[in-house]
Order: structure tokens, then sequence, then C-alpha cells
């Protein structure tokens, strides 16, 4: 009887394998020798990539955000410092790669800094990107542009926006645009008996432009924006495009407020707080460029 138990426990009672299956088996044997065999025994070298390379995968470990939704809500809401910054990555992803070595923490951080749209001075708005006199100094000659956005606070401008050696201007010498944009311009008639003076803001902001030149001679454009109620006829455009061209600078336009070189604004064109009277139950057209006074 033992013998017989012997013999039965040696019995395979699973089917035998098909040809197809023996021959799927040996094809995977031979592709998996063929990966051991081509895969290289020295790590990648990433510095052996073109520049254009690496730039490419800086910008994916950067600029790719987990979820987007949350990014817009991080970027601000005026000037080209909210519209055309890229969404950041978390954190983890970019704080990771600056510390994969020095040279790659060299030319990433370059390439970061030198993409972005920093502020001048603070703004009360969701904007997560820090002014420029947050960013250390080491940091400071890859920035490229820089923004100026007026309007906000025109009856009591904060006292820290001052154009001093603390912002380190002198050190951003590869910066050669500043942006400007305009919210509001208090010195139109609308804003009598609200404001300090007519021209308080406008003597202000002119100040600070001129300081903001004189500190940053590698400047070479001075880009303009704003909101629709903005006009470039009046008092504070005209102050800044002076301040600008006394500096020698070349004057460009931002894509918002649509102004170009050649444009010329009708002053009898009403905006939404300066329309015409009622006559007879006829009320005059509105161009559709009169939007509201705070922008869209």
């Amino acid at each position: 009887m033992d013998s017989i138990s012997e013999a039965l426990e040696k019995i395979n009672l699973e089917h035998p394998p098909k040809s197809d299956q023996i021959e799927l088996r040996e094809a995977e044997d031979e592709e998996n020798d063929a990966i051991e065999e081509t895969v290289p025994l020295d790590p990648f070298r990433f510095f052996d990539l073109p520049s254009e390379l690496r730039l490419r995968i800086y910008h994916i470990v950067l600029f790719t955000p987990r979820r987007k939704r949350v990014h817009l809500h991080t970027k601000g809401s005026v000037g080209a410092s909210s519209k055309k910054n890229p969404p950041l990555s978390p954190t983890s992803h970019r704080v990771n790669l600056f510390l994969v070595s020095r040279r790659v923490h060299d030319e990433a951080s370059d390439y970061f800094y030198t993409t972005q749209t920093f502020r001048l001075f603070h703004l009360q708005d969701s904007s997560r990107m820090p002014t420029v006199k947050m960013i250390p100094p080491r940091y400071r000659p890859s920035i490229a542009t820089i923004e100026l956005i007026l309007g906000s606070s025109w009856t009591a401008p904060p006292s820290s926006w001052k154009v001093s050696h603390h912002l380190g201007l002198e050190e951003m010498v590869r910066a050669k645009t500043f942006k400007v944009f305009i919210e509001v311009d208090p010195s139109h008639p609308v804003f009598e008996g609200f404001r300090i003076s007519k021209n308080f803001y406008t003597e202000f902001s002119g100040e600070i432009l001129r300081d903001v030149l004189a500190k940053m001679p590698s400047l070479e454009y001075v880009e303009f924006d704003g909101w629709p109620s903005v006009r470039k006829h009046g008092a504070l455009m005209q102050r800044l495009l002076h301040e600008a061209k006394s500096a020698k600078k070349k004057v460009a336009w931002g894509p918002e407020r649509g102004w170009t070189d050649c444009d010329e604004e009708d002053m009898e064109i009403p905006m939404v707080y300066e329309l015409k009277s009622m006559e007879r139950g006829q009320v005059d057209e509105v161009p559709p460029q009169t939007d509201s006074l705070f922008g869209p």
C-alpha cells in the first residue's frame, strides 16, 4: 500500500501546457534576457543633454501643477504677474529639483527666476509670489521682468512703497523690461472730493518710476497697461510717459488695455461714470470699451 501511495503522489493531475503557451514563455524569457543585456551599466549623464532639453525638463518639473484649479486662485488678479506667470508645481517637486546638485540648482533656479514676473511692491490680492525685496540676493541677477501696479490705495499709499537700496534693483542686471499696470487714475474729475489733491497720486507714481529707472540703467523697455477706464491722455499716464521718455527708454504696450503707438483716444467719448444726460428720451450710445471704473 505504501508503494501505491508514493506512486499516486508523483502523478501530475494538472493539464499539460499547450504548445503556444510554451512558445510564449520562451519568447518572454528571451526578451527579458535581451533587456538585461541592453541595460546600461553606468548612470545616465544628464548634463550631456543639450541645454535646450535640460531647460525643457526644468520647465516640466517647475511648472506642472498637480491641480490646476488651486493654482489659478493663488496667482493674483492684476497685471502680468497674475496672467503671464506659469502655474507652479508642488513645492516638494521644486525643492527636490533644487537639491539634486549644485549645478542643477544653479541652472534650474536661474531658469525659474528668469521666466517669472515679480512685483516691485506688495499688493492686496491672492498672489503668492514674493516681491523683489523678498528674493534672496543670490537670485536677483536672474530676474528679467519686474512689474509695478498702480491705483490701489490711491488715497493713502503704503509707506513701504519707497525705492531704496533694500529692493536690490541695482543687482538685477539682466532685467530688460519694467511693466507698469494702472488700475485707476485718481486725477480724473470723478474722484473730486475723495482724493487728497488732483496731482497727489500722479506725482507719487511719477517719482516711483523715475527712481526705478535711475537705479536700473540696463532697462530697455517700459511697458504700460491698465484697465479700460484708464486714458492715455490722462494726467497719470502722461506723467509716466514723460518719465520713461526722459530716461530714454523704449515704450511698449501691454495686451490688456489695447494701446498702440498710433491710436488717438477721443476725449469726447464718455465713460461709465460720465454719461451724457438723457435728452427727450434719447440715450447716447456708449462705446464697447467703456467698462467699469475698476476694470472687468
